[in-house]
C-alpha cells in the first residue's frame, strides 16, 4: 500500500531566523515542509518530535488514501488520539478512506517546556474575546496568556505564495502594535504549509494553526484556539472543522502542549459585546478579509459594524473602519439579515440582537428584504 512518509525533522539557520523542516515523500516525489521563526526562538523548536508535520500533512494523506509512515518519533498521546479518534472521525465526516499513522518510535514522556500560555493574535472578534477573558482577574494565574502568536499558514491566502506573504507582513504591523500595547511577547511563524496543501483554508484552519503551534512545544504548555462557533452549533460538517473544534483541540493535544477551544458558550454577538468594553480592541480590531486594514465594505466588516451599532458601541470603533464603505452596504446587509436569518447562524444571532435591543430597521431594508425573499437573491 502507498504511504506518505515523513522524515525526522531538522533545524536549519536562514537569513530570517531558523527553520524547523522535514522532508516527506508521496507518490514517488520528495518535498519539504518548513516553519520559520526568529533566531531567539530556535531553542524551542521541537526537533525531537514529528508532531507538527503529522498534523500539518494528515489531510494530504487522506486525499490520497495513504497511511502516514513516520520515520522520526511522535508523542504517544497524539499517536493514540489520531489513530483511535480523530482519523476515524475525519474519514467518516469527509467520506474518506480510513488511514493510520504508523511509527516505531512512540514517546510517552512529555518534553520539557518553558510553560508559556499563548493564543493567536489576529485582532479579530474571536481573538480579542479570548484575550480579554484570559487576562482577566477571573482567570487563574497559570492559565493567563503570556505570549501571542501570528502565523502565515493560510489566513492571508489559502494557497500561499508571495501575495499571501505580503499581506501577512502588512497585517503584522497592526498585530505588533496591539501586542506592544497589551504588553505581551509576539511570536511569528512563517511557513510553506499553504503551498504544500493547496487546500481551502476555511475547511482546514484548525489543523494548520495547531500544526504551527506544535513547532514550539518546548515553549508552550497551553495554547488557546479561539472558537469560531458557539458550542450550540456543534456539528460534524465535512467542510467546516471549526464547528467541532472543542473535539479537535482535545484530540490534537500532545501531553506537552494542551489545546483549548476558548469561549465555546459565547456567540459572535456575545463576543462583540464582550470586547466592546476592552480598550485594546477599540484601537486594534481588525476583521477585514480583503485588506490589511478594515475596508468597511466586505461582509465581515459590515457584519461586525452592524453588530456593534445594534449594541450601541459603534462610536467606540469608528476610528478603525472605513465608515463610508459601511454606510454604502449597511441597509442592504440589514435586508440580508431579515431575509436569511433562518438559514445562517451568524445572521440569526444578529437578528435576535436587533429584537433584543429594539433596533430600528430602515424602511428600505424591510422592502429590500421582501424583494430578496421573493426573488431569492444573494447579497453582493
Amino acid at each position: 500500500m502507498s504511504v506518505l512518509t515523513i522524515h525526522q525533522p531538522e533545524i536549519i539557520e536562514t537569513n530570517a531566523g531558523a527553520r524547523l523542516q522535514a522532508t516527506f515523500e508521496i507518490d514517488g516525489k520528495t518535498d519539504t515542509l518548513w516553519y520559520e521563526v526568529e533566531s531567539k526562538y530556535q531553542p524551542y523548536l521541537t526537533v525531537e518530535r514529528t508532531d507538527a508535520f503529522v498534523v500539518g500533512l494528515f489531510l494530504l494523506a487522506f486525499e490520497k488514501g495513504y497511511d502516514i509512515r513516520v520515520l522520526g518519533s511522535i508523542s504517544e498521546r497524539l499517536y493514540y488520539t489520531l489513530n483511535m479518534y480523530l482519523l476515524p472521525l475525519t474519514a467518516e465526516v469527509r467520506s474518506f478512506k480510513s488511514i493510520k499513522v504508523l511509527c516505531d518510535n512512540i514517546e510517552s514522556e512529555p518534553l520539557p517546556t518553558a510553560g508559556g500560555v499563548a493564543t493567536g493574535l489576529s485582532c479579530g472578534v474571536d481573538s480579542f474575546s479570548t484575550i480579554a477573558s484570559h487576562l482577566s482577574e477571573d482567570c487563574p494565574d497559570d492559565y493567563k496568556i503570556t505570549h501571542f502568536t501570528f502565523y502565515n499558514v493560510g489566513s492571508n491566502g489559502m494557497l500561499g505564495g508571495e501575495k499571501a506573504r505580503a499581506l501577512f507582513n502588512k497585517r503584522l504591523e497592526v498585530v505588533k502594535s496591539c501586542a506592544e500595547e497589551i504588553g505581551k511577547e509576539l511570536i511569528t511563524i512563517d511557513s510553506n504549509l499553504s503551498e504544500v496543501l493547496q487546500m481551502n483554508f476555511y475547511e482546514t484552519h484548525s489543523y494548520r494553526n495547531v500544526s504551527a503551534t506544535l513547532v514550539l512545544q518546548k515553549l508552550f504548555g497551553v495554547y488557546y484556539y479561539s472558537s469560531a462557533y458557539a458550542l450550540k452549533y456543534f456539528e460534524l460538517k465535512p467542510k467546516s472543522c471549526g464547528h467541532y473544534d472543542i473535539f479537535n483541540m482535545n484530540m490534537l493535544s500532545t501531553g506537552t502542549t494542551e489545546f483549548f477551544s476558548t469561549n465555546p458558550y459565547e456567540t459572535r454577538v456575545d463576543k462583540s459585546r464582550m470586547i466592546s468594553t476592552y480598550e485594546p480592541a477599540t484601537k486594534h480590531l481588525n476583521v477585514c478579509t480583503v485588506a490589511g486594514n478594515n475596508c468597511g465594505g466586505c461582509e465581515k466588516c459590515v457584519r461586525t459594524l452592524l453588530t456593534l451599532e445594534i449594541q450601541g458601541k459603534f462610536k467606540e470603533f469608528s476610528n478603525v473602519f472605513n465608515l463610508d464603505n459601511y454606510y454604502k452596504r449597511r441597509n442592504k446587509y440589514i435586508a440580508r439579515v431579515l431575509s436569511y436569518k433562518g438559514s445562517d447562524d451568524y445572521l440569526k444571532e444578529i437578528y435576535d440582537e436587533m429584537i433584543s435591543m429594539d433596533f430600528k430597521v430602515p424602511t428600505y431594508s424591510r422592502l429590500a428584504a421582501n424583494y430578496l425573499r421573493v426573488r431569492k437573491l444573494v447579497w453582493r
